[in-house]
Protein backbone atom coordinates (compact mmCIF):
# COMPACT_ATOMS: atom_id res chain seq x y z
CA UNK A 1 0.00 0.00 0.00
CA UNK A 2 1.49 3.45 -1.09
CA UNK A 3 0.89 6.04 1.39
CA UNK A 4 -0.13 9.45 0.25
CA UNK A 5 2.08 12.61 1.05
CA UNK A 6 -0.18 14.29 3.16
CA UNK A 7 0.73 18.23 4.39
CA UNK A 8 1.00 16.84 8.10
CA UNK A 9 3.55 13.61 6.85
CA UNK A 10 5.47 16.45 4.79
CA UNK A 11 6.10 18.49 7.79
CA UNK A 12 6.88 15.63 10.46
CA UNK A 13 9.39 14.30 8.07
CA UNK A 14 11.03 17.56 7.08
CA UNK A 15 11.31 18.29 11.72
CA UNK A 16 12.47 14.59 11.85
CA UNK A 17 15.19 14.92 9.41
CA UNK A 18 16.02 18.36 10.52
CA UNK A 19 16.26 17.46 13.93
CA UNK A 20 17.78 13.87 13.16
CA UNK A 21 21.05 16.21 11.37
CA UNK A 22 21.09 18.56 14.06
CA UNK A 23 21.25 15.62 16.17
CA UNK A 24 24.09 14.14 13.83
CA UNK A 25 26.01 17.45 13.52
CA UNK A 26 26.40 17.71 17.84
CA UNK A 27 27.51 14.19 18.19
CA UNK A 28 30.26 14.78 14.78
CA UNK A 29 31.20 18.34 16.17
CA UNK A 30 33.35 17.48 19.53
CA UNK A 31 35.41 14.88 17.23
CA UNK A 32 35.59 17.45 14.17
CA UNK A 33 36.94 19.85 16.38
CA UNK A 34 39.72 17.52 18.13
CA UNK A 35 40.61 16.10 14.72
CA UNK A 36 41.07 20.14 13.31
CA UNK A 37 42.46 21.02 16.24
CA UNK A 38 45.51 18.28 16.44
CA UNK A 39 46.73 19.74 12.94
CA UNK A 40 46.54 23.24 13.51
CA UNK A 41 49.46 25.35 14.13
CA UNK A 42 49.91 26.06 17.66
CA UNK A 43 50.83 29.91 18.17
CA UNK A 44 47.81 30.15 16.53
CA UNK A 45 45.33 27.42 17.81
CA UNK A 46 45.99 29.12 21.47
CA UNK A 47 44.40 32.20 20.19
CA UNK A 48 41.27 30.82 18.85
CA UNK A 49 38.09 29.88 20.40
CA UNK A 50 35.06 28.13 19.78
CA UNK A 51 34.39 24.85 17.61
CA UNK A 52 36.67 24.55 14.55
CA UNK A 53 35.50 23.73 11.26
CA UNK A 54 39.03 24.11 9.87
CA UNK A 55 42.54 23.73 10.61
CA UNK A 56 43.95 27.32 11.82
CA UNK A 57 47.39 28.31 10.66
CA UNK A 58 49.75 26.13 8.76
CA UNK A 59 48.90 22.21 8.85
CA UNK A 60 51.65 20.62 10.89
CA UNK A 61 51.84 16.80 12.29
CA UNK A 62 54.00 18.94 15.18
CA UNK A 63 52.04 17.15 17.64
CA UNK A 64 51.52 13.97 16.49
CA UNK A 65 55.76 13.61 16.36
CA UNK A 66 55.58 14.66 20.11
CA UNK A 67 53.26 12.20 21.52
CA UNK A 68 54.62 9.19 19.39
CA UNK A 69 58.10 10.10 20.93
CA UNK A 70 56.70 9.39 24.00
CA UNK A 71 57.32 5.66 24.69
CA UNK A 72 54.90 5.28 27.46
CA UNK A 73 52.31 5.83 24.42
CA UNK A 74 53.79 2.70 22.34
CA UNK A 75 53.97 0.47 25.81
CA UNK A 76 50.36 1.86 26.64
CA UNK A 77 49.17 0.88 23.03
CA UNK A 78 50.77 -2.65 23.28
CA UNK A 79 49.62 -3.47 26.56
CA UNK A 80 45.65 -1.98 25.24
CA UNK A 81 45.48 -4.15 22.54
CA UNK A 82 46.83 -7.70 24.76
CA UNK A 83 44.14 -6.75 26.94
CA UNK A 84 41.21 -6.04 24.42
CA UNK A 85 42.28 -9.09 22.22
CA UNK A 86 42.05 -11.12 25.72
CA UNK A 87 38.47 -9.75 26.60
CA UNK A 88 37.32 -9.71 22.75
CA UNK A 89 38.39 -13.36 22.23
CA UNK A 90 38.42 -15.26 25.54
CA UNK A 91 36.15 -13.41 27.32
CA UNK A 92 33.58 -13.85 24.61
CA UNK A 93 33.89 -17.79 23.86
CA UNK A 94 34.07 -18.17 27.69
CA UNK A 95 30.40 -15.73 27.94
CA UNK A 96 29.41 -18.15 25.19
CA UNK A 97 29.58 -21.42 26.92
CA UNK A 98 28.24 -20.05 30.37
CA UNK A 99 24.91 -18.50 28.11
CA UNK A 100 24.76 -21.54 26.19
CA UNK A 101 24.84 -23.83 29.82
CA UNK A 102 22.13 -21.56 31.75
CA UNK A 103 19.79 -21.79 28.76
CA UNK A 104 19.44 -25.78 29.04
CA UNK A 105 16.36 -26.65 30.71
CA UNK A 106 18.14 -29.95 31.29
CA UNK A 107 20.65 -28.91 33.28
CA UNK A 108 19.98 -29.22 36.42
CA UNK A 109 21.79 -26.21 38.38
CA UNK A 110 20.26 -23.56 35.84
CA UNK A 111 17.73 -21.93 37.99
CA UNK A 112 20.49 -21.63 41.17
CA UNK A 113 23.36 -20.31 38.66
CA UNK A 114 21.01 -18.11 37.08
CA UNK A 115 20.29 -16.81 40.03
CA UNK A 116 23.93 -16.14 41.41
CA UNK A 117 24.62 -14.27 37.97
CA UNK A 118 21.75 -12.20 38.19
CA UNK A 119 22.57 -11.78 41.74
CA UNK A 120 26.16 -9.83 40.57
CA UNK A 121 24.16 -7.58 38.37
CA UNK A 122 22.15 -5.56 41.34
CA UNK A 123 25.17 -6.35 44.16
CA UNK A 124 28.81 -6.23 44.13
CA UNK A 125 31.37 -6.93 47.06
CA UNK A 126 32.39 -2.73 47.04
CA UNK A 127 35.93 -1.60 45.99
CA UNK A 128 37.49 -2.36 49.41
CA UNK A 129 36.95 -5.69 50.29
CA UNK A 130 37.47 -6.64 46.05
CA UNK A 131 40.95 -5.12 46.01
CA UNK A 132 41.49 -7.25 49.52
CA UNK A 133 41.02 -10.16 47.43
CA UNK A 134 43.10 -9.11 44.39
CA UNK A 135 45.87 -8.52 46.95
CA UNK A 136 45.14 -11.86 48.77
CA UNK A 137 45.76 -13.86 45.33
CA UNK A 138 48.60 -12.35 44.49
CA UNK A 139 47.38 -9.80 41.52
CA UNK A 140 48.40 -6.73 43.28
CA UNK A 141 50.93 -5.68 40.13
CA UNK A 142 50.51 -8.22 37.87
CA UNK A 143 49.37 -8.23 34.48
CA UNK A 144 46.70 -11.13 35.54
CA UNK A 145 44.37 -8.46 37.28
CA UNK A 146 43.56 -6.73 34.34
CA UNK A 147 43.30 -9.97 32.04
CA UNK A 148 41.09 -12.28 34.45
CA UNK A 149 38.56 -10.67 36.96
CA UNK A 150 36.99 -8.97 34.38
CA UNK A 151 37.02 -11.45 31.76
CA UNK A 152 32.90 -12.12 32.14
CA UNK A 153 30.01 -9.85 31.88
CA UNK A 154 26.55 -10.91 33.56
CA UNK A 155 24.83 -8.86 31.35
CA UNK A 156 26.33 -10.10 28.05
CA UNK A 157 26.04 -13.80 29.64
CA UNK A 158 22.09 -12.99 30.45
CA UNK A 159 21.85 -11.96 26.52
CA UNK A 160 23.28 -14.81 25.06
CA UNK A 161 21.02 -17.08 26.85
CA UNK A 162 17.83 -15.29 25.72
CA UNK A 163 19.55 -15.61 22.33
CA UNK A 164 20.20 -19.60 22.16
CA UNK A 165 16.66 -19.62 24.11
CA UNK A 166 14.93 -18.15 20.96
CA UNK A 167 16.55 -20.95 18.36
CA UNK A 168 14.32 -23.74 17.33
CA UNK A 169 15.02 -26.42 19.36
CA UNK A 170 15.07 -28.51 15.71
CA UNK A 171 18.78 -27.89 15.36
CA UNK A 172 19.43 -29.18 18.37
CA UNK A 173 17.67 -32.11 18.08
CA UNK A 174 18.73 -32.47 14.56
CA UNK A 175 22.34 -32.53 15.47
CA UNK A 176 22.31 -34.90 18.65
CA UNK A 177 20.59 -37.58 16.05
CA UNK A 178 23.59 -37.31 14.17
CA UNK A 179 25.66 -37.92 17.21
CA UNK A 180 27.08 -34.23 18.07
CA UNK A 181 28.00 -33.33 21.38
CA UNK A 182 27.31 -30.27 23.74
CA UNK A 183 30.39 -28.47 22.50
CA UNK A 184 30.08 -29.05 18.31
CA UNK A 185 26.27 -27.94 18.87
CA UNK A 186 27.63 -25.23 20.53
CA UNK A 187 30.03 -23.99 18.44
CA UNK A 188 29.53 -25.53 14.92
CA UNK A 189 25.52 -25.60 14.89
CA UNK A 190 24.31 -22.76 16.99
CA UNK A 191 27.17 -20.14 16.89
CA UNK A 192 26.64 -18.98 13.46
CA UNK A 193 22.70 -18.45 14.17
CA UNK A 194 23.84 -15.71 17.10
CA UNK A 195 26.96 -13.93 15.42
CA UNK A 196 24.80 -10.75 15.35
CA UNK A 197 25.41 -11.05 19.27
CA UNK A 198 28.74 -12.01 19.04
CA UNK A 199 29.20 -9.03 17.42
CA UNK A 200 27.76 -6.80 19.83
CA UNK A 201 29.06 -8.41 22.71
CA UNK A 202 33.01 -8.45 20.81
CA UNK A 203 32.14 -4.72 20.09
CA UNK A 204 31.11 -3.52 23.59
CA UNK A 205 34.07 -5.49 24.99
CA UNK A 206 36.83 -3.89 22.82
CA UNK A 207 35.02 -0.12 23.54
CA UNK A 208 34.95 -1.20 27.41
CA UNK A 209 38.40 -2.74 27.09
CA UNK A 210 39.93 -0.12 25.43
CA UNK A 211 38.23 2.84 27.42
CA UNK A 212 39.43 1.44 30.74
CA UNK A 213 41.78 3.03 32.89
CA UNK A 214 40.12 2.93 36.57
CA UNK A 215 41.39 -0.79 37.57
CA UNK A 216 45.01 -0.12 36.36
CA UNK A 217 45.66 2.69 38.86
CA UNK A 218 44.30 0.72 42.00
CA UNK A 219 46.10 -2.46 40.75
CA UNK A 220 48.78 -1.38 38.83
CA UNK A 221 50.31 1.37 40.94
CA UNK A 222 54.11 0.18 40.70
CA UNK A 223 54.11 -1.56 37.39
CA UNK A 224 53.72 1.24 34.79
CA UNK A 225 54.82 -1.41 32.32
CA UNK A 226 51.71 -2.95 32.33
CA UNK A 227 49.34 0.13 32.47
CA UNK A 228 47.16 0.12 29.37
CA UNK A 229 46.99 3.40 26.51
CA UNK A 230 44.36 5.05 28.26
CA UNK A 231 46.12 5.80 32.13
CA UNK A 232 49.09 7.21 30.14
CA UNK A 233 46.60 9.41 28.33
CA UNK A 234 45.28 10.27 31.71
CA UNK A 235 48.63 11.20 33.20
CA UNK A 236 49.75 13.17 30.24
CA UNK A 237 46.05 15.27 30.39
CA UNK A 238 46.09 16.12 33.85
CA UNK A 239 49.85 16.60 34.52
CA UNK A 240 50.02 18.50 31.40
CA UNK A 241 53.91 18.56 31.59
CA UNK A 242 55.14 18.84 28.00
CA UNK A 243 58.37 19.85 28.90
CA UNK A 244 59.30 16.04 29.89
CA UNK A 245 58.28 15.17 26.14
CA UNK A 246 60.21 18.77 24.69
CA UNK A 247 64.23 19.17 24.96
CA UNK A 248 66.33 22.34 24.16
CA UNK A 249 66.89 25.56 26.58
CA UNK A 250 63.64 27.02 25.02
CA UNK A 251 61.51 23.90 26.67
CA UNK A 252 59.92 25.54 28.58
CA UNK A 253 58.76 28.49 26.24
CA UNK A 254 57.26 25.43 23.34
CA UNK A 255 55.84 23.42 26.05
CA UNK A 256 53.25 26.76 27.16
CA UNK A 257 52.83 26.91 23.15
CA UNK A 258 52.23 23.52 22.51
CA UNK A 259 50.57 22.22 25.44
CA UNK A 260 46.96 21.98 24.16
CA UNK A 261 48.06 20.72 20.44
CA UNK A 262 49.23 17.89 22.81
CA UNK A 263 45.94 17.40 24.47
CA UNK A 264 44.25 17.32 21.27
CA UNK A 265 46.68 15.11 19.51
CA UNK A 266 46.68 12.43 22.81
CA UNK A 267 42.83 12.44 22.69
CA UNK A 268 42.96 11.24 18.49
CA UNK A 269 45.88 8.77 19.32
CA UNK A 270 43.68 7.30 21.95
CA UNK A 271 39.95 7.00 20.33
CA UNK A 272 41.18 6.31 16.52
CA UNK A 273 41.35 2.81 16.65
CA UNK A 274 37.62 2.53 18.14
CA UNK A 275 36.42 4.83 16.12
CA UNK A 276 37.84 2.74 12.67
CA UNK A 277 36.32 -0.20 14.23
CA UNK A 278 32.74 0.86 15.18
CA UNK A 279 31.14 1.48 11.79
CA UNK A 280 32.12 -2.17 10.89
CA UNK A 281 30.45 -3.83 13.74
CA UNK A 282 27.18 -0.89 14.02
CA UNK A 283 25.02 -2.91 11.98
CA UNK A 284 24.61 -6.20 14.26
CA UNK A 285 23.75 -3.72 17.30
CA UNK A 286 20.36 -3.51 16.56
CA UNK A 287 19.84 -6.72 15.48
CA UNK A 288 21.97 -8.11 18.04
CA UNK A 289 20.90 -6.29 21.35
CA UNK A 290 17.24 -7.10 20.44
CA UNK A 291 17.34 -10.78 19.33
CA UNK A 292 15.86 -12.19 22.11
CA UNK A 293 14.27 -9.69 23.92
CA UNK A 294 10.70 -10.48 22.60
CA UNK A 295 9.22 -14.10 22.09
CA UNK A 296 6.68 -14.50 19.50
Amino acid sequence: MIEKNSPGRIVFNIMNYGFMALFAVACIAPIWHVAMASISEPRVLMGTSGVLWKPVGDLTMKGYQLVLKNANILTGYGNTILYVAWNAVVGTVCTMVAGFLVSRKDFKLQIPLLLFIMFTMMFSGGLIPTYQVTRMLGLINNRLVMMIPGLMNAFYIVMMKSAFEQLSPSYEESAKLDGAGPLTILFRILMPLVKANIAVIVMFSVVMTWNSWYPASIYLPKAREYWPLQLFMREILIQNDTAKILTGADAAAKADMTKNLVKYCVTIVGTLPVLCAYPFAQRYFVQGATLGGVKG
